[in-house]
């Protein structure tokens, strides 16, 4: 069964940024001593595959971003040119100029096409914007937009095919950018063809080099022929249903279809197609669910989206529990992953985010395009990841009077919940319950974990069995016994490197940590969110933006709720200084 759900974070060209490395260092100075990840393991981190790497690049850069489609862009701007839309952050060190979390899978003489995917930087690597300098923190929360990205990526797909004109142009810039063995190794572009089909459909006109016709217009006759050739065309973007029979049928036959695509040549206007086609429906396997709003920048309803894409959108009802992308640093402190604490399994819990990155696997046989060898390598890399240090360079330095004050604050207000990890329960934290609950529903006869761990279970130890991994490779990620459960609460972490991981709380519902000091009626109820720009007092991204905000969080809506966590809110406002100070220190 094909799967396209994004689970990192729950599961788990820009312009230009600073090469990274904790303790955060801004682009208008500074130095520390390089911690965490060396720069050989920041450029693995950065876009190791994990088997979800099947979109061409050479598609992906001929296709014309919306902006290039409404006429906005000067000249010609393809979907992957300006990431930054989507919230992706440039990595300068890049020899293809991918953006952070882009994987890469360079072409060979079996695969002969280069191809990408996303992996876990997308999600977990996070910038802060202050005064003209910018912090960059590898295992922060990034502002990555998965919705803008999957709702651009179907809409230019479905344009490009719809419209004669944006299609054959799109024909012609693949066909300069597929590399000569991808065309079957005859040095010709698609615009050329003249094969024995077309002929056959135009047998009174001379389609040969020598001939009346141009090369424009034999692509064009080309074009018309295939896609007028059959009914529903081929070129017609599919229609998706909520069937469960029709999206497994669908499932079968989009597996098929990247099995034989990963090796095809690309010969012929109809490939060329083909292929368009078999990206705009790899990308619309969401359009099946139903959302009760947006997730917006850095956040995802990924178990909700994997209840629905896995077993069915009858079984995932309304999607209602987006959260944030958590940070990563010294989570091996707890034994229980996610903001619930809903597992133990970690390789299960990489497995299913590659799933939810868009590996395919075969619900028949449980094999999958996993690659379980990488996964563990992400693991080990994460750990090496280190809580960052308050960049006083970029945001100002400390005041050491505050902190001892904080320091005792802290002990009386918070240390009780985050002196370790542990699960506080919804009736005393009190914060928005649709997560939580949102984990417990049932498949069928079967909890949710029960179902979601009988399907990672199967696909581990296939993978596990290809790749013919060893014990000694995997004690160290493995628990003696895996359990996926629903605790009905919600995890409290120790806060080092609490500066960089806003906006808070598991929905990401409040800004900045002086809001979260704040009783909950006094909480911003609506917040644009999307930008990088960072309050150095308040903690947390700012909250007032000139013109039109790209996102804006509202409280209102579903699974959005700021209340609970009323925890310091009794404080002075000099004595919440004091506290965020302190926080600032960790």
């Amino acid at each position: 069964m094909f799967v396209w759900l994004v689970l990192v974070g729950v599961l788990g060209g820009c312009a230009s940024a600073p090469r990274t490395s904790p303790p955060p260092v801004s682009d208008t100075g500074g130095s520390g001593p390089p911690a965490g990840l060396s720069q050989r393991e920041r450029e693995g981190f950065y876009h190791l595959a994990q088997g979800n790497e099947h979109l061409w690049l050479a598609v992906l850069r001929a296709l014309p971003s919306r902006s290039t489609l409404e006429g906005k862009a000067a000249g010609f701007q393809s979907f992957l040119d300006a990431p930054e839309r989507f919230g992706f952050l440039a990595d300068p060190d890049s020899s293809e100029g991918l953006p952070v979390g882009v994987a890469l899978v360079p072409a060979t003489e079996r695969q002969p096409v280069a191809r990408v995917g996303l992996n876990c930087a997308a999600c977990h690597v996070g910038e802060f914007h202050y005064r003209g300098a910018r912090v960059r923190v590898d295992g922060a929360p990034s502002l990555l937009n998965m919705d803008d990205f999957n709702r651009e990526a179907v809409e230019v797909l479905s344009r490009t095919l719809l419209d004669r004109t944006q299609l054959l142009a799109f024909l012609q810039r693949l066909a300069v950018s597929l590399p000569e063995s991808a065309r079957g190794g005859r040095p010709r572009s698609l615009e050329q063809v003249a094969d024995e089909q077309l002929q056959k459909a135009y047998p009174d006109t001379d389609l040969t080099p020598d001939g009346n016709s141009s090369a424009r217009e034999k692509l064009v006759a080309e074009v018309e022929w295939y896609c007028g050739s059959q009914t529903p065309s081929p070129c017609a973007p599919p229609l998706l249903k909520a069937d469960p029979v029709v999206l497994r049928e669908f499932d079968e036959q989009l597996n098929q279809y990247f099995h034989e695509l990963s090796r095809k040549q690309v010969r012929t206007v109809p490939d060329a197609i083909r292929v368009l086609r078999g990206h705009l429906v790899y990308f619309m396997r969401l359009g099946t669910l139903s959302f009760a709003a947006q997730a917006g920048p850095g956040r995802v309803d990924a178990f909700g989206v994997a209840r629905g894409v896995l077993f069915g959108p009858q079984v995932a009802g309304v999607l209602d529990a987006p959260v944030s992308y958590p940070c990563l640093w010294e989570f091996q402190t707890s034994p229980w992953l996610h903001w619930d604490g809903n597992t133990n399994s970690i390789m299960e819990r990489n497995i299913g985010q590659a799933l939810g990155m868009g590996a395919v696997v075969d619900r028949r046989t449980f094999e999958s395009s996993v690659l379980p060898r990488n996964l563990a390598e992400m693991e080990r890399l994460s750990r090496k990841l280190v809580s960052p240090r308050w960049p006083e360079e970029a945001f100002g330095a400390l005041e050491a009077a505050r902190i001892e004050r904080g320091s005792g604050l802290f002990t009386q207000n918070c240390q009780g919940c985050h002196d370790k990890p542990g699960v506080i329960p919804l009736e005393t934290v009190g914060t928005d319950a649709n997560r939580a609950r949102s984990f417990a529903s049932m498949v069928g006869d079967l909890e949710f974990p029960a179902a979601l761990h009988d399907l990672l279970s199967r696909v581990k130890q296939r993978a596990y069995a290809r790749e013919a991994m060893t014990q000694e490779e995997l004690s160290p990620l493995e628990p003696g016994l895996v359990y996926w459960r629903a605790p009905m609460g919600y995890v409290s972490r120790p806060l080092a490197g609490i500066w960089a991981s806003p906006p808070y709380l598991h929905n990401g519902s409040v800004p900045t940590l002086w809001d979260l000091l704040q009783p909950a009626a006094r909480r911003p109820a609506r917040f644009p969110m999307g930008q990088h720009e960072y309050d150095p007092e308040k903690v947390g991204y700012v909250t007032e933006v000139s013109g039109t905000p790209r996102f804006t969080f509202d409280v209102s809506l579903p699974g959005n709720g700021n209340g609970g966590h009323e925890y310091g809110t009794g404080l002075s406002d000099e004595e919440k200084r004091d506290l965020i100070e302190y926080l600032k220190s960790l």
